[in-house]
């Protein structure tokens, strides 16, 4: 068996370090259904838990990596040639599951977790790795294909969900109970959701957002991959929170931004209007959080778990949803990663130095690529060299 694949799945760090009733009936639901693999799974569990009733000193999450690594390395050596052919042939049918935490995000997913029907997750995982089309998942249903570009949903109260204005999709009981559906945004396209609450998302290219068709808890909660913003409808009786691998961010009605790219460095909260509340994800539900006021961005930095703010010019944030792009004294390579995730294409510097220049101005991303790269020369002074459809050198 791949013990490294197994330590990197985060159910599985997350039942090891952090357990819950939710994670252990997953876990062994998954051992149940799957017995060919229950003597690896809890061995590579035994050995971990062996070292830490053993070891004095409380362990950082990173040193729990590290140890989870080294166990999970000795036993891959130690395993049989035989055996690993054996489970590699049975886990093919579950090797979409490991994809799919790659797809939405590892961290989140055990987020998502730790709320209701964990079986939806599993029940996607046929669901490819990578995404060429945005795809709309209704529960446990085969995924709906959406429009390259812009697409738009509106949900209603009654179950009903419309595509683009249009084409209805899903015409169910409002007595049923709702379900977990999941948007996936590709690079190169993006969509609007008018969620059953009224509140309005805008999701940009590169992003996921799973929330459930009926709001019927005490909080109205989704989970974010990527970057949206939220306009969201006042429910002083069922706040509004945005949860993603790092952090919630909590609302009763408010307009704001949040980037929560996996590949990004830092978390960033934007808020246009009103004010939210912004914690650690795993913080308890009385702990207090940041509370940011209108006009201010909170950083959070993934590495050092610290936050800072500062007042800033919020258009320069949230003017992507009108295919607008503003930017002052910016670094030319967030300019042109901003770039890639919309147009679905990747930049190349030939001096990574020229990234560093500082750009100001507006694009207007809804032209051609042509014209808006040519802004972009008169701006930098540099060239924008068309290797092939997809690749871009930067000189």
């Amino acid at each position: 068996m791949n013990f490294n694949r197994l330590i990197e799945n985060p159910l599985f760090f997350k039942w090891i370090f952090h357990s819950s009733p939710e994670i252990n009936a997953y876990w062994n639901h998954y051992l149940e259904s799957n017995p060919d693999y229950r003597d690896q799974v809890n061995e590579l569990k035994s050995q971990i838990e062996t070292y830490l009733k053993y070891e004095d000193k409380k362990l950082t999450e990173s040193e729990k990596r590290s140890l989870a690594i080294r166990i999970a390395r000795k036993l891959e050596q130690a395993d049989t040639k035989n055996m690993q052919s054996i489970i590699l042939r049975k886990m093919m049918r579950y090797a979409a599951i490991a994809f799919l935490f790659l797809f939405i995000g590892g961290s989140l997913v055990y987020l998502y977790m730790e709320r209701r029907q964990p079986q939806i997750i599993v029940n996607n995982s046929a669901l490819p790795a990578q995404v060429q089309e945005p795809l709309l998942i209704l529960g446990d249903r085969s995924p709906i294909s959406l429009n390259q570009g812009e697409s738009q949903l509106d949900y209603s109260a009654n179950g009903k969900i419309i595509l683009n204005s249009g084409q209805t999709i899903m015409d169910d009981n409002s007595d049923a109970p709702p379900e977990m559906n999941t948007l996936v945004i590709p690079y190169g396209s993006r969509s609007t959701i008018n969620l059953a609450d009224g509140t309005k998302v805008w999701l940009n290219a590169g992003s996921r957002l799973i929330y459930p068709s009926r709001f019927v808890d005490k909080t109205r909660e989704v989970y974010l991959i990527g970057e949206a913003y939220f306009e969201v409808k006042e429910n002083e009786k069922q706040p509004f929170v945005v949860k993603t691998s790092d952090l919630l961010v909590e609302v009763l009605g408010t307009k704001f931004n949040v980037t929560a790219y996996p590949e990004d460095f830092a978390v960033q909260t934007v808020l246009a209007e009103g004010s939210v509340e912004i914690k650690n994800s795993d913080a308890g539900r009385r702990e207090k959080g940041l509370t940011l006021e209108s006009g201010y961005l909170a950083y959070f930095n993934k590495k050092t778990q610290q936050t800072r703010t500062q007042k800033v010019n919020v258009d320069e944030y949230t003017l992507w949803t009108s295919g607008l792009f503003s930017f002052t004294n910016t670094d030319f390579n967030r300019i042109t990663k901003k770039l890639e995730r919309y147009y679905n294409i990747q930049f190349q510097f030939d001096d990574p130095f020229k990234g560093g220049i500082q750009v100001s101005g507006k694009l207007d991303v809804t032209k051609e690529k042509s014209e808006v790269f040519k802004y972009l020369e008169r701006l930098t002074g540099l060239q924008i060299m068309e290797v092939n459809e997809r690749l871009y050198v930067i000189k």
